[in-house]
């Protein structure tokens, strides 16, 4: 009546989310950029909040119905699984590094040039939610788009 019993009895079908991915990567990428462009102020920051959120939010579940296994779950993961898994969070991590000093750069510049302490601190909630969202969706948008997938979507070519 639920479906649980038969989702417990076989192993969820993990397939490649390659647009959803790379839109939530654009939307959280362009709603901050929408805001840095308007200098955190409002109305535009928030415009490029809710775009922010928005992909974050797609983001989200685009990491848990996306083609990695999740950690601590109880699905098998095997060496393919493993190997896709570490080569996916190594571009991850590549990203989200990459992107965390842009934002660090732009916050001093900001300090700097003495924007309002609103802003500096929109600016900050934001790269914050940029980042989560980074976290979330990069390593499905990289597993889905590296590897090529048979139709079914259960296991690679």
């Amino acid at each position: 009546w639920t479906g649980i019993p038969a989702l417990a009895k076989g192993t969820p079908k993990r397939r490649p989310l390659r647009w959803p991915a790379t839109l939530a990567l654009a939307l959280a990428f362009g709603g901050y950029g929408f805001s840095v462009l308007h200098a955190m102020g409002f109305p535009g920051a928030s415009l490029g909040y809710g775009i922010e959120m928005l992909g974050f939010a797609i983001g989200c579940f685009v990491q848990i119905w996306g083609p990695l296994k999740p950690f601590g779950s109880m699905e098998r993961a095997d060496e393919w699984d493993r190997a896709v898994r570490a080569r996916a969070y190594l571009v991850t991590f590549a990203v989200f590094a990459v992107t965390t000093m842009v934002a660090l750069a732009l916050m001093m510049g900001a300090l700097a040039f003495d924007y309002p302490r609103e802003a500096v601190m929109q600016g900050g909630a934001q790269t914050l939610f940029l980042l989560f969202a980074i976290l979330n969706a990069m390593p499905t948008a990289h597993a889905s788009w590296s590897v090529r997938w048979q139709r079914d979507g259960d296991q690679p070519d």
